[in-house]
């Protein structure tokens, strides 16, 4: 790494970087390639990560000759001022908003992202878990077949993530669109961001400004701002709590605290933690003992109160303590910490190093380059630099050892909330080697490549794979019945399609096969009519393919309900 002081940049900063980087970058893409486990994590890196890492390695090679400066035009300086900053911002944000409904046809395309459609239904109904009628209860698993708060007897049901994602999302919803929300906080995101570049920056306003291009050119906060999951609002409240946090003021302080409630129930409660504990551990190194002491004691009442917060749904829906999660603070430990401590998956090294390949891909080109030049003020733990890397490494680290698979995500959305972190790392790098004109070349070219091969590239692949899920939603929406029984097995996530609104008033009502037998079926024929969704009429759409034969199991159901009698009696 360089370890050149500020003002004394070396005359080959980018050639001392770029090789090594393009080595490593080489050497983890080979082992990926041969260590990706199956499904998800080797289909993106084989069709989106890798074409896009080989393009950085090309680039990279490039910067390490000698005719860089040659080849390509100095670079400008980037400038920006507050009110482009805010109109631009907002302009993004009304994209990202068309493009929820043009690339993403406004679908919760993962499990993770329908529930928080589905709290949002319950949060409207001023409840916080809806009953489940007495006839349903033994079909809870094939009517929501993952991500469900176990709470007593089945009696009612919410999701088992934190709320405060889906209560925001409700309460924007009452005024505008809820596709709105994301693309206004990702737009949040990045006003908090020029605010901080500017404190830590102040008269350079070009590392203000390559703070902010590295942040609007990153395909995973673009394309997730379009999405209900709960990490456009972790990034944006992150760099919404760290502006304020610098402010240093009584009020900044208690308002950063009051942000940090809300981040902490957002969705799991560790990830604004891992974010904030670097930074109160800043003010203990500059010796502001009683701040720090206030955000451990404030942080400590939150954290019991969000890991509390199943055994307050199941009180309020008069199901006593319940068990696991619901249990309180125990519970959660036991059904919820104990777990992920102690099972670890074999393949945690190789999806890290798939998780850390993807993140970078998805992400400017001149990103990783601009954070190894950047290491020279983390080093010599120059202003905020340590915190901001600590976040990023503490997050990394904390998910290898918890959360390993993170499923599917656009670049990798457990470190989504540190985006703005890496963005302020480059913006060191750029501070200190700025006036070398091939690292100005450099960003300059590996920013246009982004902007027009790389982000294109990425956010089209996010729209074809979506797409046919949603093409099959349409689908079993227009089915005439009152059920329709959808084959749940087989590696594309059919089962995902199998969602239903809280009070179970859609038609058809949605049942996963995996999750039923023959007698079940004979069971639910007396209610209404049944339609079986196969894989077939899923790959019609798009889902799946032709090496997908279906499920035995699901024909089994299918013959069931041949012999039923009356249907709809």
């Amino acid at each position: 790494m360089i370890q050149q002081s500020h003002g004394a940049p070396s005359t080959s900063a980018l050639r001392t970087i770029a090789i090594p980087i393009a080595c490593a970058l080489v050497v983890l893409s080979i082992f990926a390639a041969a260590t990706a486990p199956p499904l998800l994590p080797r289909l993106f890196f084989f069709r989106q990560d890798g074409l896009v890492l080989a393009v950085l390695v090309g680039l990279l090679i490039i910067a390490a000759g000698s005719g860089w400066r040659t080849v390509w035009p100095r670079a400008p300086d980037f400038i920006l001022s507050r009110r482009t900053v805010l109109i631009g911002a907002l302009v993004v944000a009304l994209a990202l908003w068309a493009g929820t409904y043009i690339l993403l046809d406004n679908y919760p395309l993962t499990r993770d992202e329908h529930m928080v459609v589905f709290d949002m239904q319950i949060f409207r109904s001023g409840r916080l878990a809806d009953p489940i009628p007495p006839e349903w209860r033994m079909y809870v698993k094939a009517l929501s077949p993952q991500f469900l708060l176990p709470l007593p007897g089945n009696a009612a049901w919410v999701s088992s993530y934190m709320p405060t994602n889906a209560m925001l999302r409700t309460a924007f919803g009452t005024v505008l669109d809820p596709a709105l929300m994301n693309p206004l906080l990702a737009a949040a995101g990045a006003v908090a961001l020029f605010d901080i570049a500017g404190r830590i920056f102040p008269g350079r306003r070009s590392a203000q400004a390559i703070a902010i291009l590295l942040y609007a050119t990153s395909a995973q906060m673009l394309a997730t701002a379009m999405m209900p999951y709960a990490m456009t609002a972790h990034l944006a409240l992150n760099l919404i709590w760290l502006m304020l946090f610098l402010r240093g003021t009584r009020a900044s302080h208690a308002a950063a605290i009051a942000v940090g409630f809300v981040a902490i129930g957002l969705h799991q409660v560790v990830f604004h933690p891992l974010f904030a504990l670097p930074f109160i551990d800043h003010l203990r190194r500059q010796g502001q003992w009683r701040t720090a002491l206030v955000y451990v004691a404030c942080y400590a009442l939150f954290g019991l109160f969000w890991i509390s917060y199943p055994h307050l749904v199941a009180w309020s829906a008069g199901l006593g303590s319940g068990t696991g999660a619901a249990a309180g603070t125990s519970g959660f430990i036991v059904a919820r910490v104990l777990p992920l401590l102690l099972k670890h998956q074999p393949t945690t090294i190789p999806l890290m190093v798939v998780n850390l390949l993807r993140f970078v891909t998805w992400e400017n080109l001149a990103l990783l380059p601009l954070m190894a030049l950047g290491y020279g003020a983390i080093r010599r733990d120059e202003g905020i630099a340590r915190p901001l890397a600590y976040g990023v490494a503490l997050t990394f680290l904390a998910m290898a050892f918890l959360i390993p698979y993170q499923g599917h995500g656009w670049g990798y959305r457990y470190l989504h909330g540190l985006i703005g972190n890496c963005a302020l790392l480059a913006a060191y790098g750029w501070r200190d080697f700025s006036d070398r004109e091939e690292v100005r070349s450099f960003v300059g070219v590996a920013t246009l490549v982004t902007v027009c091969m790389t982000l294109p590239f990425l956010l089209w692949q996010t729209h074809a794979f979506a797409h046919p899920y949603a093409q099959v939603n349409r689908m079993i929406d227009g089915i005439d019945a009152d059920m329709a029984v959808i084959d749940s097995s087989g590696p594309e996530f059919r089962i995902d399609e199998v969602r239903n609104n809280p009070d179970l008033s859609n038609r058809p009502l949605r049942l996963a096969s995996t999750e039923l037998t023959p007698d079940d079926i004979r069971i639910l024929c007396r209610r209404g009519t049944i339609a079986f969704v196969d894989a077939e009429q899923m790959r019609a759409l798009g889902l799946g393919d032709r090496r997908d034969p279906g499920s035995a199991q699901f024909e089994k159901l299918r013959t069931a309900a041949a012999y039923c009698r009356n249907p709809g009696a």
